[in-house]
């Protein structure tokens, strides 16, 4: 979209540039390209027929990183961190940059900058996403969240075998192996060692994986390992085998910790809650949310073909 308004510039300018008398229709605009037959075209010929399939997007973007780039004037550093990493990163892994280049504008854009520029908008969108779904989280929603589901951290350690392969074979091997993990340190706590010490046995067994995981909460790991985790008691470790994408886990719980006060875990709740209203409400609570935000900031069209344009669009996007 931008590039074919880049071109249209160019062309204009390219004219200009060389010193050449821009000829013009008879109406007085200015013919923008012409072919041998003396057909002409304008300007604002190509303009009419263009502004409603690509102008509104690119007036749209242009607004809202203005406005959200004041919002979060705050949060500059992260911002420009997020995206210089990424930057970094598309250059490692793509390090020709012709080939770079190629699969940018594949994808719809002219230069690097015009890439990186897009996903500025589109982080700054997500953070006004969640912003706006949090004005939609209500106290006794935040209250019951609290009662239900906030914990208190726990500490564990576990030692981790990982199947060879996907075949179903060596996913047995690993479960087994589990499982004697499991009897050996059964074996070591009966004769008098401390269950910690049983499974750091595991630290230097190249075979394994042995974790010390420090304290955490709900959502910092899969849901099978956290399920497990919780349900064991303080000391206790666990008496099957727990299976994750990772392979089989054999898990001890070292610690549990009360839960934080609900002053304390308010904003992390709050947080949880706008995300599972955001998954849940989907394209319409963006487009609420964009709404919203450029009403706030004085947003107004002077070109009646696209307001009208983009009235339709947002009511699609509201109901689809």
């Amino acid at each position: 979209m931008k590039k074919k308004l880049l071109l249209i510039v160019m062309a204009t300018s390219l004219l200009a540039g060389c010193g050449q008398s821009i000829p013009k229709l008879s109406n007085g605009d200015e013919v923008l390209v012409e072919l041998g037959d003396g057909t002409k075209y304008s300007a604002n010929e190509v303009w009419e027929d263009m502004k409603e399939s690509y102008a509104m997007q690119i007036v749209l973007d242009k607004i809202d990183n203005k406005i959200l780039t004041e919002k979060y004037k705050d949060e500059e550093k992260d911002i420009n961190d997020y995206i210089s990493n990424l930057e970094t990163s598309l250059r490692n892994n793509y390090p020709d940059e012709t080939t770079l280049l190629g699969l940018l504008q594949q994808s719809g854009f002219a230069s690097m900058e015009d890439y990186l520029d897009s996903q500025r908008t589109y982080y700054l969108q997500q953070k006004a996403y969640l912003d706006y779904a949090k004005t939609k989280v209500t106290d006794k929603e935040i209250k019951d969240y609290y009662k239900k589901e906030t914990v208190g951290d726990i500490h564990c350690v576990h030692v981790l075998v990982k199947p060879e392969s996907s075949a179903s074979a060596d996913d047995e091997t690993a479960k087994k192996k589990a499982e004697d993990i499991i009897a050996a340190i059964k074996k070591d706590i009966k004769s008098g060692t401390k269950a910690e010490d049983a499974f750091k046995k595991y630290e230097s067994d190249d075979s394994v994986t042995y974790e010390d995981l420090g304290y955490f909460n709900k959502g910092d790991m899969v849901e099978a390992f956290e399920t497990a985790a919780y349900a064991l008691k303080k000391g206790e470790y666990s008496s099957k085998p727990v299976k994750t994408t990772y392979g089989y886990h054999v898990i001890l719980k070292l610690d549990e910790k009360e839960k934080a006060s609900l002053d304390d875990a308010k904003d992390k709740i709050t947080e949880t809650l706008a995300q599972e209203k955001l998954d849940e409400g989907g394209t319409k609570m963006e487009t609420e949310a964009l709404i919203e935000l450029r009403k706030d900031n004085g947003f107004k069209w002077h070109d009646s073909t696209l307001e009208e344009a983009y009235n339709k669009y947002m009511n699609y996007l509201l109901n689809s």
